[in-house]
Order: structure tokens, then C-alpha cells, then sequence
């Protein structure tokens, strides 16, 4: 080997060890049995999928969410940059979820656009992206005190309701509305079915008068007991207490005194909240505190004393680790600045994506066989160097998608079929270019320089022309359009590397060390 020649060797070796070590990382991850993922610790399996190619929502199958943030009730100095905040705190909420390498943009003024490749469960993850979570602590007024104000309601309600029923010549008797409110109650609670009705009941002017200024219903989470859905009825102060920026940390558990089997979320408060939480639990011992999470009661624990290190624990009831779980992640990113509601929903099944990546393989396949067949019997043992280059062209671009954790699509394997094709175009005008100089009755080794030269500036104007087109699809484009630019602009780089630095290297090679005359073309 010529000394010339020797530092592009190196350099193309390298490279190319380069690139299978990446994908070792994705040969071993496709190649995992169920039996090594449960063997494998979080950590190891989390590190191996992450260095492993992405496949985007259409290939691995998921939902994709257009998100619109809903600023009707923000004043005008809180809607300026309101989407942007939710769209942060939707990340952090995503990254906490676990999904692996989501897709998060803008669209227009007010929506965010939200790909969950792998995503099965739309309900939880829908729940989890656009819950408001306003957390907040709220003092309870004693037990006395509501139903003494129930029983005052009742007695104005009774009246509206029975001139209404007048009003309407109803025949029905007076007796069941003798205590509208307080018959609805039991020990507190309400059957589940009856909550509208009572919603409906407090929402009547006379019954809203009586209601201290500074107070209000609200309602636990639905728990079941003895086979009926139902929920806790409590008076609380309008004025929070502490609000969630109070918690710093929010961690989900499983087992309290009240019930063993349950779950929790235990809250841990910043040093200045701590301050506030023990004057607060100090006055208010032997009182209860709802945890109000976006005007539903989650618990509300009876003070026993006062609590200086700054925790409380919000107890799930019956629920599983996993509600509590997501309960702890949304309360740990923060509160959207606004509520988000879905205007478009779509969801790819996985055995839909994975027909996909058959088809996008088998168009891979053929097209790269007819490629490969035609480069050699037009162009014989050149045709077998490009086809080698084509070759390498492709372990380059997975290489790169893998090192960069860029998302393969359905879209992005349109892009490699393209570049199968476009690979070999810079090694037909390089070959076309040699076979005019042999006809001008040059060596075969000048012939190859020569062809080399003039070409060169011809594939670099027609690579980066294309290049800056897929820069733009990137730029301007959002989902498919972005995996179809991605695999396009790497496989142009990929390509110009190996048409111009690893094809001349092993022409230059041969004719080197053989007597090559018109052998190669």
C-alpha cells in the first residue's frame, strides 16, 4: 500500500468500527428475550434502548395529540407565553412517563402538537398530559358546622322546590324532599349517582346565599364501599392554605395506617413551606385539612399535631401504585398554566406499524437488488466497489440515526429507499467521467484521477442542493416531513463520503498493486 493511501484507510476503518459498535447497541436491544429484560436492571435496559435506533410513532404504533391550550380565562398578562409554559410542563410530565423519544412542538398560537411512539394506554397518558393538577391545601370547617348549614339549605330548598312542583302540577308526594340535601347524605357521603343532583341542588340562589362568603362544597374522589360508588361531602375555605408550589418532591407509596394495602403519595414541602405547615398544622390541631387537587378532595387527614418537618401524604384509598404513580408525576412537574383539551386524536396500532416496517424493508430490498444488479453489468468490477460503498452508505446512515437518537418513520424509510438510488448517481458520473478520459486514450491510473477531479465539483453542487432542500423540510416540516429529512440529509452526507473517500481509496488500491488496464470499467 502506497504511504498515501495508508491515513484514508485508517480513517474509513475507524469509521466503520465506529459505526458497528453503535449499532451492536441496537442489534442487542431487537434481540432481547422477555426473559433478559426482566433479568436486566432498569438502568442497563433504559441505557441499551436509548443508544438503540428510535422507531418513530407509524413504525413502533402509539397515539399522536394536537393539544389546544384554552386562555379564555387568563387575564392578558398571564396568556403571554402561557402555551410555551404548558408546553415545558407537558415535557416534564412526558419525560417522567417514560416515553421514549417523543415528539413535542408548537403549532399556530395556542396548540402543541404531542407523538407518543409505544404509548398503548391513550387513556392514562391523556389523563396524565392534560390534567391542570392545582394543588392545594384547604382547611375544613368542623363537622357541626356543615350539617347545622345543610339543614338551613334544606329548609330554604324545601320551599323553591315545592313551588316549583306546584308550578309543574306534579302528583308526586312532598316527603323525600322534606331534606333535599341531607337525604341525599349518608355519613357523610353520597352515592355517586346522586352528585349531579346534589351540584344541581347547591346551585339554586337560595341555596348559594347561605353558604358563608369564603367557603364551598367540594367532593372526595369516588371511592367504593359495600358495592356503591361514592363520595365524601366537605365544607372547605375558598382560600388555599399552601398551594403546590409548596411541594418539592412527591414520591408514590403503598401501605397507611388506615389501609395496608393501599397507596399513597408522600409530599415533601421546600424550607419556606415547612415554616407555613407548622403554624398551620399547630393552629389547626384536631381539625381536618383537605389536599384538593383541581377542586376534587383527594384526602383529608385529621391533624393530630403540629408537623415541623414539612411532609403530609395524600392516602389513594383502594387505588393501584400506578394512580399513584401518575398522581405523584403530574404533581411533581407542576400545574399547567391553563386547561389543555385534545381538538385531534390518532392512534397507530402496533401490529399496523409493524406491517409498516415489513413493507418499508421489502421495498428496501428490491429496490437495492436491482441496484446492485444493474451497477454490476453496466460497470463490472467498478459496479461491485460502488455497490460495496452503497453497502457501508447504509451502515453509515442507521449508524448515525442510532448515535444521534433521531426517530425513524414510515416517512424516513421512504428516504432511504431514495438514497439506495441517489447513493450510486455520484458513482455513475465518476465512472461515466473515467470511461471519457479512457477514450482520449489515457492510463487506466490517470483516466481514474482525472475522473475523480471533474466530477467532484459536479456531485458536491448536486449533494448539497439536496442537502439544503431536506434542511429546510426539517426546519419548516413537522413529523413525517421531519423523518423523511432526516434520513435524506444524513444519507447525502453518508453517500458523498463514500462515493468521493472509500471508492477512489479501493480503486486506488487495486490499481495500485495490479496491472490493471480496463478491468475495473
Amino acid at each position: 500500500m502506497k504511504p498515501k493511501l495508508l491515513p484514508k484507510t485508517i480513517v474509513v476503518i475507524i469509521a466503520i468500527l465506529l459505526a458497528l459498535w453503535q449499532l451492536s447497541y441496537t442489534w442487542r436491544y431487537t434481540h432481547l428475550s422477555s426473559e433478559d429484560k426482566v433479568s436486566m436492571s432498569k438502568s442497563e435496559l433504559k441505557k441499551l434502548a436509548s443508544r438503540s435506533i428510535n422507531l418513530g410513532l407509524d413504525l413502533q404504533g402509539g397515539m399522536h395529540l394536537v393539544l389546544q391550550v384554552d386562555m379564555s380565562k387568563l387575564k392578558d398578562e398571564e396568556k403571554e407565553g402561557a402555551r410555551d409554559r404548558a408546553l415545558e410542563i407537558i415535557r416534564n410530565r412526558i419525560d417522567q412517563f417514560g416515553v421514549s423519544e417523543p415528539i413535542i412542538a408548537r403549532q399556530g398560537t395556542d396548540k402543541i402538537i404531542i407523538e407518543l411512539p409505544g404509548v398503548v394506554d391513550r387513556e392514562r397518558a391523556k389523563e396524565i398530559i392534560g390534567r391542570t393538577a392545582q394543588l392545594e391545601f384547604r382547611l375544613v370547617e368542623k363537622d357541626e358546622t356543615t350539617q347545622e348549614l345543610l339543614k338551613e339549605m334544606d329548609e330554604a330548598l324545601y320551599e323553591v322546590l315545592k313551588k316549583e312542583e306546584a308550578r309543574l302540577g306534579t302528583e308526586d308526594t312532598l316527603e323525600i324532599l322534606e331534606n333535599p340535601l341531607l337525604g341525599l347524605i349518608y355519613r357523610g357521603r353520597i352515592v355517586e349517582t346522586d352528585v349531579e343532583l346534589m351540584k344541581e341542588y347547591l346551585g339554586k340562589d337560595v341555596v348559594k346565599e347561605l353558604i358563608p362568603e369564603g367557603a364551598e362544597f367540594l367532593f372526595s374522589k369516588p371511592e367504593e364501599r359495600e358495592g356503591l360508588k361514592s363520595r365524601e361531602v366537605l365544607l372547605v375555605k375558598k382560600e388555599a392554605a399552601l398551594k403546590g408550589d409548596a411541594i418539592v418532591n412527591a414520591q408514590a407509596g403503598i401501605g397507611t395506617e388506615k389501609n395496608p394495602m393501599g397507596s399513597k403519595v408522600d409530599l415533601t414541602m421546600t424550607a419556606r413551606a415547612r415554616r407555613d405547615w407548622a403554624r398551620i398544622t399547630g393552629q389547626n390541631v384536631g381539625k381536618r385539612i383537605a389536599i384538593v387537587l383541581d377542586n376534587v378532595v383527594q384526602s383529608a387527614p385529621v391533624v393530630v399535631e403540629r408537623i415541623a418537618g414539612g411532609r403530609s401524604m395524600i392516602e389513594m384509598g383502594g387505588t393501584s401504585f400506578e394512580d399513584a404513580h401518575d398522581l405523584a408525576l403530574i404533581i411533581r412537574a407542576g400545574a399547567l398554566p391553563a386547561p389543555v383539551k385534545p381538538v385531534f386524536e390518532k392512534s397507530v396500532g402496533a401490529s399496523l406499524g409493524a406491517d409498516s416496517i415489513k413493507s418499508g424493508i421489502r421495498s428496501i430490498y428490491i429496490g437495492g437488488i436491482i441496484v446492485l444488479a444493474f451497477m454490476i453489468i453496466y460497470y463490472s468490477a467498478c459496479g461491485l466497489v460502488a455497490n460495496f460503498a452503497l453497502f457501508l452508505n447504509l451502515l453509515f446512515l442507521f449508524a448515525i440515526l442510532s448515535g444521534f437518537k433521531a426517530t425513524l418513520t414510515l416517512p424516513g424509510l421512504a428516504g432511504i429507499i431514495l438514497v439506495i438510488g441517489t447513493a450510486v448517481d455520484a458513482n455513475v458520473l465518476i465512472f461515466e467521467r473515467i470511461r471519457e478520459e479512457l477514450r482520449t486514450g489515457k492510463t487506466m491510473r490517470a483516466a481514474i484521477s482525472t475522473g475523480y477531479s471533474r466530477a467532484f465539483r459536479t456531485i458536491l453542487d448536486a449533494n448539497m442542493t439536496t442537502f439544503l432542500a431536506a434542511l429546510i423540510l426539517y426546519y419548516f416540516g413537522t413529523g413525517p416531513i421531519r423523518g423523511f429529512a432526516v434520513t435524506l440529509s444524513i444519507g447525502i452526507v453518508a453517500s458523498f463520503f463514500t462515493a468521493i473517500v472509500i471508492t477512489r481509496l479501493i480503486i486506488d488500491f487495486f490499481t495500485s498493486r495490479f496491472p490493471v488496464k480496463r478491468l475495473l470499467i
